[in-house]
């Protein structure tokens, strides 16, 4: 008995780590695109009202500013980023996550603040991988209408530099995340701010 629940849980490890990590084109090719710039290593325009990035620094906010970044959503625990937006013009908006815990409703809050933004609106973290791929892959699925395959084979995207081995919860928590939920949640919001 011990050996069959030990096969069970390395089958179903296996299953989550490999049959999420699919090239990105199996699926069709993301939209996304790498601004190259000296003040960021890990910038994309990913849709015309959504970025995301590593934190930034105050000549990052600076240039975030020039391109027409009208919001920001931190999503550090540890840092805001008040004295590096001083004088400008941004709006900004933290909603602390941690990786490791990240769960529905933290979720939820997010995409809540990505939605109520002005746009466009720059999504980071510290690296602009975990916590900032798991919530724009959520933004995939229910602003975009991605499929959750399509939205983790983007999140997986070696580009972006999601670190499998530290939060293997996250691709987890992409796979089972209720979409549907989350759409009629966010809608409510929706009506409730439209009254």
């Amino acid at each position: 008995m011990l050996i069959t629940k030990k096969y069970y849980y390395i089958t179903l490890f296996s299953f989550l780590s490999f049959s999420f990590s699919v090239p990105l084109d199996k699926y069709q090719e993301s939209n996304f695109k790498k601004i190259p710039t000296d003040n960021f290593h890990n910038l994309y325009k990913l849709n015309d009202s959504l970025y995301r990035s590593e934190q930034p620094s105050k000549k990052g906010m600076r240039e975030l500013q020039a391109m027409g970044i009208q919001s920001i959503v931190n999503l550090r625990r540890q840092a805001t980023d008040e004295k590096k937006i001083k004088g400008l013009h941004i709006n900004l908006e933290r909603i602390p996550l941690k990786a490791s815990t990240i769960d529905f409703d933290d979720v939820f809050n997010a995409l809540n603040s990505i939605q109520q933004a002005k746009k466009p609106v720059l999504v980071h973290c510290w690296h602009g991988s975990d916590r900032t791929g798991v919530i724009v892959a959520a933004s995939r699925m229910v602003f975009d209408n991605w499929s959750k395959e399509k939205a983790i084979a983007e999140f997986t995207d070696k580009r972006f530099g999601y670190h499998r081995t530290r939060f293997p919860n996250l691709i987890t928590l992409l796979a089972s995340l209720d979409v549907e939920l989350l759409k009629e949640k966010l809608a409510e919001v929706r009506m409730v701010k439209s009254n």
